[in-house]
C-alpha cells in the first residue's frame, strides 16, 4: 500500500487473483508465499459466463481449424442445426514454459459470430468475445468427466493413452436460448491443477 500509494482494497483485490491463477498461495499463521507447484486454475472461472480475459493464463498455438456444417463435427451435432455454418478450432493451451496445459476445442455457430475468424485465434477467448460483441450471453453449462485421450491426443498433450486426464464440456448458451459454442477442455493431468477457491475477504 505505501510503495504503490494505493488503498488495502485494490492491494486486496490484486491478492486474490495471484492466489485464484495459483501463483501465491495463502496459509494462516504463515502469510502469503509465491507458490512453488505447477500451474492452479479456479474452476469457477473456466465456467463463468462473464469473462472478459482468459479462463487460464498461458500461450494456445491453433492445431486446427475447419469450417462445414454443424453435422460434420461431434461436439455439434446435437447442439445446432443440420446445415449450420459451423467453425472447429482445436488449440493447445501452453504454459510460459512451453509444458502443454490443456487442449481445446470448440464448435461455434457462425450464424450467430460470423465474425470470429478474423480474430486473432491464438490468443481468442471465445466468452470473452461473445461479451464484446453483445451477444447476450444467459449462461454457460459445464460438466467434467475422467476421459482416456486418443493416439494423436496424447502426442500434444505428452503424456500415455493410459493416464486418464479430466475433461470439461461447456455449453454456452444466449438470452435467445440458442446455443453459440459447444467446447471442450481436456486438462493436463500433472502440469494444471483445478482447484475451487473461497476466499476469506473480511
Amino acid at each position: 500500500m505505501d510503495q504503490f500509494a494505493v488503498s488495502r482494497n485494490p492491494v486486496q483485490k490484486a491478492m486474490n487473483a495471484l492466489v485464484e491463477t495459483g501463483m501465491v498461495t495463502r496459509k494462516r499463521g504463515a502469510g502469503t508465499i509465491v507458490a512453488s507447484v505447477g500451474l492452479r486454475s479456479n474452476l469457477l472461472r473456466l465456467m463463468d459466463p462473464t469473462l472478459t480475459g482468459p479462463e487460464v493464463h498461458g500461450e494456445h498455438r491453433v492445431i486446427d481449424l475447419t469450417v462445414a456444417s454443424a453435422e460434420n463435427f461431434g461436439l455439434s451435432r446435437n447442439a445446432f442445426a443440420s446445415g449450420t455454418p459451423t467453425a472447429h478450432l482445436t488449440r493447445l493451451k501452453t504454459s510460459a514454459e512451453g509444458r502443454p496445459l490443456a487442449l481445446e476445442r470448440c464448435a461455434i455457430d457462425l450464424l450467430l459470430a460470423p465474425n470470429v475468424l478474423s480474430q486473432d485465434l491464438a490468443s481468442l477467448t471465445t466468452i470473452a468475445y461473445y461479451n464484446s460483441i453483445k451477444l447476450g450471453i444467459r449462461r454457460a453449462n459445464t460438466s467434467l468427466s475422467a476421459v482416456h485421450l486418443n493416439e494423436q491426443d496424447v502426442e500434444h498433450m505428452e503424456i500415455s493413452t493410459s493416464i486418464p486426464v479430466i475433461r470439461q464440456h461447456r455449453t454456452v448458451t444466449l438470452s435467445s436460448e440458442a446455443v453459440v459454442e459447444v467446447a471442450e477442455f481436456l486438462i493436463h493431468p500433472h502440469n494444471m491443477t483445478l482447484e475451487v477457491s473461497q476466499i476469506d475477504n473480511s
